[in-house]
């Protein structure tokens, strides 16, 4: 998508909000016209001895009142601004969390957490003060158009001069705009490495400490940072050279119209009144080039920030990034829709599930099995067979390409927005938690329910663990969950899913970090809840043990099915994997 309509996307956003915001500022800019043409009253009265109260007096009240009315506009446009300023803003952040939150299939960024982080401030900053450059422009052309036309009427020769320095920085301000545009995209992509590089390393301090890295990663962290501030610095360097031709321009200006008008000045033909109107007028023209040139400039820089952020959008049309969506700045957003009363769960169906993953091409082909309501169900095999795919195409983290998924016989047709809370709830491979206490990572949002949370903590076999922390379900557990143990880590998600009371409970090789005693005690307290479901990837005999069935992978297929002595007897693979857990 092109820089123009993404502005026209942003101008009609708050379409009323952004017209009387460049009302304010059209006054702001527009009421030096009169400034200029009291100060020329006033001079030319000085300068021809009438200096009555009519000739004198009158400008300066003039003035005076222009700079009341200006102040107004002023203050009236940066209330008017700042709220368009934080809506806009508020969208932009808000439809890309949106679709990397809740669009279907798995969102992957386009680097670190931390890049990304670096996209969403300075490049949607640089967006809204994109939009606010248009705010101003139609004041500032309205102050060129008719303050030229002012000019050229007292003197078409000095006016004319008088133009040809401010073209000439215009036009240098416009061919400067493509050096400009590859300076900041360059210093934006090291300044997102380098918050990049800092959120990795502030989530990996136990590996490089293990590591004794220390010094290397300081080494290359003042690499990283030392290429930034190069880049930084000519970007930097690159816009004050702009800003200093537009002082250039004014002082040109001067001394061009002191050179052509001496003589003028001289015989009377060119009044002092004039003098000081062309001076008063040159020091906002060169404000007024200034700003169209940086306009310009910025024009051509904005394109980098919308295409940064339309990466953010993997796998949807970029115009989504200006998608229509309701903001909430001063009122609260709408209340959540309770969740609908549903049947209860009977039977899944999965029938010819299949995905590839668009790099390597493996994942999962032609996938049947069915689900019954209190079953145990145990998804194994070895290391890359496809058991944590199968599991996201399920529910919808990655997108199927081909197959069917059937809830008590009806098809579900978006998994992503239908596999949540009451109906099912999912453990993955490698849990996050915020770092928050640990009672809010288990609750998120839950409000009450101090027998479910009890229950569930119980369950999770991670009531003592909760008795040892130092502040109880009040520990902060740090930056995902980093103050806890990979087992209290496992459990503690595990108590997150226990205490939505969903029908359908998935768990993605929960036991890899628990001990052989500590997961059969897990399973043993989950199996007293009646009517339980379980869909879990699993290689420990525990589990398979306890399976009513047991889908054994092999390179994305499902290669056998049934329950284990059968399959002990019938499958080489299933043997291979149960004897390896002697």
């Amino acid at each position: 998508m092109n820089t123009w309509y993404y502005l026209g996307r942003l101008l009609r956003y708050r379409l009323g909000l952004y017209l009387l915001t460049t009302l304010c500022w059209l006054c702001f800019h527009s009421l030096p016209l009169v400034a200029g043409l009291a100060i020329k009253a006033f001079f030319d009265a000085l300068a021809t001895g009438h200096s009555g109260a009519g000739s004198v007096w009158l400008p300066i009240a003039l003035l005076v009142a222009v700079a009341v009315a200006r102040m107004a506009a002023f203050w009236t446009g940066c209330l008017t601004w700042s709220a368009l300023l934080y809506t806009i803003a508020a969208w932009l952040r808000g439809n890309i969390l949106e679709w990397l939150v809740q669009g279907p299939g798995a969102r992957v960024l386009p680097g670190s957490s931390g890049e990304a982080i670096s996209r969403l401030r300075d490049d949607i900053d640089e967006a809204v003060e994109y939009l606010e450059s248009w705010v101003d422009f139609w004041g500032e052309l309205l102050f060129v158009g008719v303050s030229l036309a002012i000019l050229l009427r007292i003197d078409a020769l000095v006016t004319a001069c008088l133009s040809l320095p401010l073209i000439g920085f215009f036009v240098a301000a416009n061919v400067l705009g493509e050096y400009l545009r590859r300076c900041r995209e360059a210093s934006r992509e090291a300044g997102g490495q380098v918050t990049g590089f800092l959120g990795e390393l502030f989530a990996s301090v136990l590996a490089v400490k293990l590591a004794a890295g220390e010094e290397r990663l300081i080494d290359r962290f003042e690499q990283i940072n030392e290429h930034r501030r190069k880049l930084s610095l000519r970007d930097n360097v690159a816009t004050q050279l702009v800003d200093s031709l537009g002082e250039s321009v004014f002082n040109l200006g001067v001394g061009c119209i002191l050179l052509l008008v001496a003589s003028s000045l001289r015989n009377g033909t060119f009044s002092v009144g004039d003098f000081a109107l062309f001076v008063s007028y040159l020091t906002r023209l060169t404000d007024k080039m200034y700003s169209f040139g940086h306009l310009i400039a910025l024009h051509k820089k904005i394109s980098v920030s919308f295409a940064r952020l339309a990466q953010l959008l993997p796998g949807s049309d970029p115009r989504r990034l200006v998608a229509a969506a309701p903001v909430y700045l001063t009122t609260s957003p709408p209340l959540l829709p309770a969740p609908a009363a549903d049947v209860p769960f009977q039977r899944l169906e999965v029938r010819g599930l299949t995905y590839h993953h668009p790099e390597s091409r493996r994942g999962i082909d032609q996938i049947d099995f069915v689900l019954r309501r209190g079953s145990f169900t145990v998804i194994t095999g070895r290391i890359g067979s496809g058991k944590t795919t199968l599991l996201r195409v399920l529910l919808g983290l990655l997108p199927h390409r081909a197959g069917e998924i059937r809830w008590n016989g009806k098809s579900v047709s978006d998994p992503a927005s239908f596999f949540i809370p009451p109906r099912c709830a999912y453990t993955p491979q490698v849990p996050r938690l915020f770092s928050e206490t640990l009672e809010d990572n288990v609750r998120q949002g839950l409000l009450g329910e101090e027998e479910r949370l009890e229950r569930s903590l119980y369950t999770a076999v991670l009531e003592q663990d909760v008795q040892r922390l130092e502040h109880k379900l009040d520990t902060v557990v740090g930056p995902r969950g980093i103050k806890l143990s990979g087992g209290q880590l496992q459990r503690s998600a595990a108590a997150r899913m226990f205490v939505r009371d969903a029908q359908l409970l998935v768990f993605d090789d929960l036991s890899s970090a628990l001990d052989v005693e500590t997961e059969s005690q897990l399973w043993k307290r989950l199996f007293t809840q009646p009517d339980l479901t379980c869909l879990v990837v699993s290689h420990r005999r525990v589990a398979l043990e306890r399976a009513d069935q047991i889908l054994v992978l092999e390179a994305g297929r499902l290669i056998a099915q049934g329950q284990l002595d059968e399959l002990l007897r019938t499958c080489p693979q299933m043997r291979q994997l149960w004897e390896s857990e002697s």
